[in-house]
């Protein structure tokens, strides 16, 4: 519940943030770097002779690991942080639960958790739920927003399966494993650096995503709220990957988009129309479902 609430106000905060004028890639820098100094300030104190057993003892293990951080933490993020600059907060909030689908999929064939016909029947309910969100039940392609962070429900999934694949074996401090993810989000960073420096008007959905300038002052103070989020989020993820399967890890937070929603009802003042409605409601209501019963235990 903790990481269900925290990456909910990740999601409200980043859309603030655009929303006061940043610019994508400056404010992606300014957040991981943010996040980054907070896990260093709560993690290094306490745990930073395991952090340093972590980086020197097991190269191959910290080698698979940062791959796996690289994909979600590095390029899952950026690519959500884009999909939010160009979609509604409250599509962004429920289209991210897309990841619940993805991540069983991949549990299903990486970490060989059993894809049970209550699993399936779930996962054809958000999908269900997540068409008629985008496309408010018309034969359309969701936006380009959409279609990103959907690409990042990919990611997130595929590195979240990876780490439980290599954690639940291993002996290894899941704190370590955390102060990891935004040093392996940072080749992400600098490739995308590299592509604004030799194409800075690289346009998608008519706004320059990677465009290189300055972070505007009235964004700072959301990029570092972003960066506490980011923190506390990769914190609470890899406790509960260390717990559980990443089945239940998934579909257990589903409570993230109920949080967005509120927050961009509210302050926002964001809105619905029926068919989203219905929609969202089915993807609640998988997750309900979910909680009382035990199919992602499964």
């Amino acid at each position: 519940m903790m990481f269900a609430g925290c990456w909910a106000l990740q999601i409200f905060v980043t859309k603030l943030g655009f929303n006061s004028g940043a610019q994508v890639l400056s404010f992606q820098i300014l957040s991981i770097l943010t996040a980054l100094a907070i896990l260093a300030v709560l993690i290094l104190p306490q745990h930073g002779d395991e952090v340093g057993k972590f980086f020197k003892q097991d190269p191959l293990l910290f080698s698979k690991l940062f791959f796996a951080n690289g994909i979600q933490s590095g390029l899952g993020t950026c690519l959500s942080i884009i999909g939010i600059s160009l979609t509604e907060t409250i599509n962004a909030g429920f289209l991210v639960k897309v990841s619940t689908v993805t991540t069983i999929l991949f549990a299903w064939l990486i970490l060989k958790e059993r894809l049970t016909v209550a699993k399936i029947l779930m996962v054809a309910i958000m999908l269900s739920g997540a068409y008629l969100l985008t496309t408010k039940g018309q034969v359309l392609l969701p936006r380009t927003g959409d279609l990103f962070i959907l690409a990042a429900c990919v990611c997130w999934s595929l590195g979240n399966v990876l780490v439980r694949k290599f954690i639940q074996a291993q002996s290894v401090s899941v704190d370590a494993v955390t102060f990891q993810k935004p040093i392996a989000g940072l080749p992400v960073l600098l490739i995308l650096v590299a592509v604004s420096v030799w194409n800075p008007e690289f346009v998608v959905g008519h706004q320059a995503v990677i465009s290189w300038t300055r972070l505007s002052l009235s964004s700072v103070p959301y990029a570092l709220g972003n960066g506490l989020c980011l923190a506390m989020t990769w914190t609470y993820l890899n406790r509960t990957l260390r717990i559980s399967t990443a089945s239940y890890m998934t579909m257990m937070s589903m409570v993230t988009p109920v949080i967005v929603s509120l927050l961009a009802m509210i302050f926002l003042h964001e809105t619905l129309v029926w068919i989203q409605v219905v929609g969202a409601g089915m993807i609640i209501s998988a997750g309900v479902a979910t909680y009382f019963s035990d199919i992602a235990k499964a």
